[in-house]
């Protein structure tokens, strides 16, 4: 059954139409138009996801559909060269496109940048990005109530869904390294699954579970015993934990990788494994990860 709001926001057209519903009424709001074919499977995949991205953002966006085994000539016209293919408009204009399935969740950033293409000028969006680069960098300088500040006043305010994602991380990465993690348990419960589901959340939640794991396993190890025995790579495995429970990230790694050049093979290679785990905590653009990574490709292809 079709609903009145699903009639109104998803539409079929063709050639004859196309102007009418879509380069007029782009001039006021962002048009999606998903050309597609009957025999198309990828394209039977696609086009449900895009009808329910259309009706979860109801009004700020339409979706019009075009068969192209009907309408050859137009999509001749728009250069369509494999299927299935997706184009948005705004403003009687092109404004951003991709061809082939992809994932929900790049769809749902696709959806977002049209949104706030309509919603933000261009500065406004700049000016919102310079502000989220600012609190990650208070985060990465561990001026964490400061960030704390910064990014809950970002998440309160209208911000496109990529930088919504860098304040919620990076406002979680702080209660985890404050050891807040009532804050950060409540913080996630508000989350909606698919800000849940990105990969930058994903590597926030592993962090805390694992986090929460080696603190129950670390032993009262010392840097005296590591001394004593520095070829030990259960020690050193031990002393690499405490250090990341320290936030003392450095040292951990320097630790991780020692015992992967050493045997990267031991007790079933759980030091590569934690590594990327705290690789992918810190992200890939901090110095520490950038370097680490670079030592970790050396030692092991050497």
């Amino acid at each position: 059954m079709v609903t009145e709001l699903t009639a109104n926001l998803i539409e079929n057209a063709d050639s004859s139409t196309f102007i009418e519903k879509v380069i007029e009424q782009s001039k006021d709001k962002p048009i999606v138009v998903d050309f597609w074919a009957p025999w198309c499977n990828p394209c039977k995949q696609l086009t449900p996801i895009l009808e329910e991205i259309t009706n979860k953002n109801a009004g700020k966006v339409k979706l019009i559909k075009i068969n192209v085994d009907e309408n050859q000539e137009l999509a001749q016209q728009l250069r369509i060269q494999s299927l299935p293919t997706v184009m948005a408009f705004f403003q009687g204009k092109p404004a951003n496109g991709f061809a082939g399935l992809k994932s929900h969740n790049e769809i749902l950033n696709f959806f977002d940048e049209l949104i706030n293409i309509a919603s933000h000028s261009q500065n406004e969006i700049e000016e919102i990005k310079k502000l989220v680069s600012e609190a990650e960098r208070k985060l990465e300088a561990k001026e964490y109530d400061q960030a704390i500040n910064e990014f809950s006043g970002l998440i309160s305010s209208n911000l496109p869904r990529n930088e919504l994602i860098k304040s919620l991380n990076g406002l979680g990465k702080c209660f985890l390294e404050l050891n807040k993690i009532k804050e950060l348990e409540e913080l996630l419960s508000q989350m909606e699954e698919d800000i849940k589901d990105t990969i930058e959340i994903k590597s926030l939640i592993e962090a805390k579970e694992y986090f929460s794991v080696i603190k129950d396993k670390i032993g009262r190890l010392s840097d005296e015993d590591l001394d004593q025995r520095p070829n030990d790579l259960e020690i050193r495995m031990q002393i690499a934990r405490n250090c990341i429970l320290k936030r003392n990230y450095s040292e951990a790694i320097e630790h991780l990788l020692f015992i992967i050049s050493k045997n990267k093979s031991w007790n079933e290679g759980i030091a590569k494994r934690e590594l990327l785990t705290l690789f992918s905590y810190l992200g890939n653009n901090n110095d520490l990860v950038v370097e680490g990574r670079t030592k970790l490709s050396n030692t092991l292809f050497k």
